[in-house]
């Protein structure tokens, strides 16, 4: 099948035969791919699980693409590996791969915290956690500790929520406990734990202290988000304060996503291709929607 998955959890180091090319030739001929249950029954049968089996190789291989992508690009870029055919790295990367060089700079960025996550072992089961929760998004929200500090100091910080939080850990939530993160805690294990502690225990107060509103005042005050925020609204408001901005909107939309059934990933800067490598779906039409307004913040 190609399947580029270990038993870790981790893909194979990337090379020839293409294994995406096998994956998606592994789900079987396009003209023939089911388009309702097969079965009335509650549990699959035994065509179903093979199915199952190959569909989430190939989603599981396109979410950790960019730890292999980026750890690749690297030693391109560093060995020289373009120059048979390209004067620089960045023509090499927008030619043969048509990647912005900001793109591939943050999937340089990304890759080692991927990796040292991705390889740790904190027992209880957490590696299974991460190995299932961890994508672009985690590692990107991770990297300013990583530059200003080191690798192990994200580790601790990842390890740290998911230790509390297990799979409902985001690129939000791990990003407001960066941002929260005291320096003195750079690289301890159980000061970053303790500072994640009191963080996640802010959240728990603020939203314990909302008082339970009223429905019908509940809907008026949708009704009324709905008329305001358009996009002009929300452009505006990012220009003028852009850390405050995308800070509401990401909360307005895990408000939003929670309710839905909609998987969403936040990603910075919106850029496309990092957009592809986060398309973790878990609804139907409407993710396509949401997978897009959380790349625009």
């Amino acid at each position: 099948m190609g399947k580029a998955i270990n038993v870790g959890g981790a893909p194979t180091a990337p090379g020839r035969p293409n294994n995406a090319i096998e994956l998606a030739r592994a789900l079987g001929d396009s003209a023939k791919l089911p388009t309702k249950q097969l079965t009335d029954t509650p549990a699959l049968i035994a065509q179903e699980q093979d199915m199952l089996v190959k569909c989430e190789s190939a989603i599981e291989n396109l979410r950790f693409a960019f730890w292999a992508a980026g750890k690749a690009l690297q030693v391109v870029r560093d060995a020289r590996l373009y120059r048979a055919e390209f004067e620089t790295f960045e023509e090499y990367t927008q030619t043969k791969w048509d990647i912005t060089p900001q793109y591939a700079g943050k999937l340089i960025r990304t890759w080692r915290v991927a990796e040292a996550l991705f390889q740790a072992r904190p027992g209880g089961g957490l590696e299974t956690i991460v190995s299932k929760k961890l994508g672009y998004g985690h590692a990107w929200a991770l990297t300013p500790l990583v530059e200003e500090h080191s690798v192990q100091a994200a580790v601790y910080l990842y390890l740290g929520l998911v230790k509390i939080k297990g799979a409902g850990v985001t690129a939000a939530l791990v990003q407001g406990a960066l941002e929260a993160l005291p320096t003195t805690a750079f690289g301890h294990k159980a000061k970053t734990e303790e500072a994640v502690l009191t963080y996640l225990a802010s959240l728990e107060n603020e939203t314990h202290s909302t008082p339970a509103a009223d429905p019908g005042k509940a809907v008026r005050a949708l009704a009324k988000a709905a008329r305001t925020f358009d996009a002009g609204t929300i452009q505006a408001a990012l220009e003028h304060d852009p850390k405050r901005a995308r800070t509401a909107v990401k909360s307005l939309i895990e408000a939003l996503s929670s309710v839905s059934g909609v998987k969403v990933t936040f990603i910075d800067d919106g850029d496309t291709e990092a957009a592809k490598l986060e398309a973790e779906v878990e609804g139907a039409n409407e993710s396509t929607e949401s997978e897009s307004v959380a790349s625009a913040v």
